[in-house]
């Protein structure tokens, strides 16, 4: 067979089409790194790049400091699912907690490959995610039949909102750069386009951003399925097209099937393990707490240097409206208001008033209106947390899915409004410099901050180099005051997640914080309850080299705590101090008997063991048995028998105005031993006693001890000063 000749033509003999696309894709991506050019300007700008280090940490304290040990971990391991140097001297189980954000991680990971500094390597993504939220926003918009350059104005808006400056690292899993597919296809949908007929390429690029969607965080699975429920109804009421609402569903079970894979690690990781029981089960009335609300939506940024506006955030402030936590941040900006009011307002006005209104603007003050009904406070949302399931409780976090609707309802209205070039490039700069002068105010904390975190990370820096120094590669490092992971609270000058901040900047040792999975909870609480001498020697049993101690975790800043220390270990054995941390050199206790890896001395054994009951009843509540929650009833309660038993309230030794030395529960005759000390805000708030803070237990009775039958349940609670329990009434129990 006679192959013909290739022939090879120049770009000017190529058809017309070819070359059209040619252009078409070289256009975009030059736009596509203009914008991103801007928007990394605009972020140097806010940030103060000039006078920023890289590896200092946006944010130190609370959240961030779980998001950086997630990363890295990353960095360290290659991935974040397990990491041996947390959780000594067992391995930290991280699926444990599933906060399963895998495309942030993969992003984290392959930055990794570049940048040697873990710190840098989440502040470089953080700032990358940022402006993929403009260029994902951007082609949205364009996709929506939104003008080139207010699209790119509207995604700049969206990529600096305040919601994503606010919240930085210390959430680093609700960066929004994936939300504006899950918005698009919702929008498509309710303007009644089947992806049939979509823009070029439009449905394969959506699909992707909705199953990346589902592998990240699952707030934003949720929120992104809703929405597109919503779009595909609307569309398909208006059009009577069953396409659409097929359409609706695809994407959704490509979200929710996504979400599937995305968890199962974590599934499987319980299967094996259990539960860990220090994950705090959510209650249906925190959706109310942690809702959305519209005063916030449209309230001005803070710290604003408008006058009025400054006023208007001051006044708002000194009203201490309840429920004021995370979802004061959900602040849509000027633009954004603006563009939310529009929406609203055009709900009131019949289509025969505007005849011209776009299709695609009425089904974006549809989805709005949706989106506010579900997540503000008292809304559906808090249907579905108490008749679904309450583990969605955070509903301000619906913010980006508004966020993109107003600013796509600017955009159309600036179209709509300027039909020549030079009137649409003038309103789009004006527009633009007015949104970021007053988005940006919300970064002015940046600056705030910095200092003290530079300082901190120089003195941490220098104490944990010293510990490297004097220790060998490998060490374990245990660490006090003991804390309760996931529920720990803040304690004096000692903030929650504080004992993560050695390890940030540590290379070669290992800690004992956190305990996750039930096997190191119970093991960290056995070490809690031993005499500050016993408990030296069996740490050092076991393989551990050093005692570190944050002074910040003690009322008296650990004056008494170190003094023990240095008695029972010796002064010439201090490896390294500062004004906040000490650490001790105990390895030369173990006398040559540490135990290996496999045996751990430290054995969980109930404190009522051998105690005589104190007189009276113990003040206390159970909050769950099993899957039932308080309150409880009449007669007898009957608990599926498939898996461990987790059980959970508070006690307090009331008759001494005093936390109480321990919790036991009482199956039958048979004694287990309860975590104590969980975060209870609500029971010192309660009877407002601040002592009362760190009253709350929970026990994991293992299945195979309780076979189906009816059983007596109670719990003794240990008096303050350890000499006898107060016995609680007996629960009947019934394992079905």
């Amino acid at each position: 067979m006679k192959r013909e000749p290739i022939t090879v033509r120049s770009a000017a003999e190529l058809p017309d089409d070819v070359r059209t696309g040619r252009r078409s894709v070289f256009k975009s991506a030059q736009i596509a790194l203009g914008q991103s050019l801007l928007i990394a300007a605009c972020l140097y700008l806010l940030l103060g790049g000039w006078q920023r280090d890289i590896r200092v940490p946006l944010a130190f304290s609370s959240d961030a400091l779980w998001f950086l040990m997630q990363s890295k971990s990353t960095v360290d391991n290659g991935w974040w699912w397990s990491n041996p140097r947390l959780g000594a001297p067992f391995a930290l189980d991280e699926l444990g907690y599933p906060s399963n954000s895998n495309v942030d991680q993969a992003i984290v990971w392959a930055l990794s490959r570049f940048v040697p500094s873990a710190v840098a390597t989440v502040n470089l993504a953080w700032a990358i995610m940022v402006v993929l939220s403009g260029l994902s926003a951007t082609w949205c918009m364009r996709q929506l039949g939104v003008s080139a350059i207010n699209a790119i104005v509207g995604g700049t808006l969206f990529a600096l909102n305040p919601y994503a400056l606010y919240r930085n690292i210390d959430h680093f899993s609700l960066v929004v750069y994936l939300v504006p597919f899950a918005c698009a296809a919702a929008l498509l949908l309710a303007s009644g386009r089947a992806p049939q007929r979509w823009p070029w390429k439009a449905p394969a690029v959506v699909l992707a951003g909705c199953a990346l969607l589902g592998f990240n965080y699952l707030y934003y699975a949720f929120f992104g399925s809703f929405c597109i429920a919503v779009g595909a109804l609307l569309g398909y009421l208006a059009h009577r097209d069953r396409r659409i609402l097929a359409s609706g569903g695809v994407c959704i079970a490509i979200i929710a099937g996504c979400t599937l894979i995305n968890l199962t690690p974590s599934f499987y990781s319980w299967s094996q393990h259990g539960r860990p029981m220090v994950l705090r089960d959510k209650a249906p009335a925190e959706s109310e707490m942690f809702g959305l609300k519209i005063r916030h939506l449209i309230s001005p940024v803070y710290p604003h240097r408008f006058p009025p506006f400054r006023k208007w955030v001051e006044r708002e402030a000194a009203a201490r409206f309840p429920n004021d936590n995370e979802n004061w941040t959900a602040r849509l900006g000027l633009m954004g208001t603006l563009g939310l009011l529009g929406l609203l307002a055009l709900l009131f006005v019949p289509d025969a008033a505007l005849p011209r209104a776009p299709t695609l603007l009425r089904s974006a003050s549809r989805l709005a209106l949706a989106a506010l009904l579900l997540s503000t406070v008292g809304g559906f949302g808090s249907l579905f947390s108490l008749f679904v399931s309450p583990d969605i409780r955070a509903y301000n976090r619906m913010f980006p899915f508004i966020e993109f609707s107003s600013l796509l309802a600017v955009a159309l209205a600036t179209d709509s409004l300027f039909k020549t070039r030079r009137g649409r490039t003038t309103a789009a700069v004006v527009v633009l410099a007015v949104g970021i002068g007053d988005q940006g105010h919300a970064a002015r904390s940046f600056d705030v901050r910095y200092g003290s975190i530079v300082a901190e990370i120089s003195s941490l820096g220098a104490f944990v180099h010293g510990l490297e120094s004097a220790l060998p590669n490998g060490a374990m490092v245990f660490q006090l005051p003991f804390r309760a992971y996931m529920n720990e609270s803040d304690f004096g000058r000692m903030k929650r997640y504080d004992h993560f901040k050695p390890y940030l900047v540590s290379q070669t040792l290992r800690f004992s914080y956190p305990a996750l999975s039930n096997e190191q909870v119970r093991w960290q609480q056995t070490a809690a309850g031993l005499e500050l001498r016993e408990l030296t020697s069996k740490l050092a049993a076991e393989g551990f080299s050093a005692i570190l101690v944050d002074r910040y975790g003690y009322e008296d800043d650990g004056a008494a705590v170190t003094a023990a220390l240095l008695r029972t270990v010796g002064g010439d054995h201090v490896i390294a101090q500062t004004d906040r941390y000490i650490a001790l050199n105990i390895s030369a206790l173990a006398d040559g008997s540490k135990t290996s890896a496999g045996a751990r001395s430290l054995e969980l054994v109930p404190a009522t063991l051998s105690m005589e009951a104190c007189e009276g009843q113990p003040m206390m509540i159970i909050d769950q048995i099993g899957a039932a929650h308080a309150p409880f009833g009449a007669g007898t309660l009957h608990v599926p028998s498939s898996g461990d038993v987790k059980i959970s309230g508070w006690a307090v030794d009331h008759p001494h105005r005093s936390a109480a030395g321990g919790v036991d529960i009482v199956v039958d005759r048979m004694l287990f031993r309860s975590t104590y000390g969980l975060n209870r805000d609500d029971v010192a708030k309660y009877f407002q006693r601040p002592e009362y803070r760190e009253t709350g237990f929970v026990a994991s009775i293992p299945a195979a001890t309780l076979i189906k039958g009816e059983h007596a349940l109670s719990v003794r609670v240990v008096s303050s000063d350890g000499k006898c329990y107060y016995l609680g009434r007996d629960i009947s129990v019934t394992i079905d």
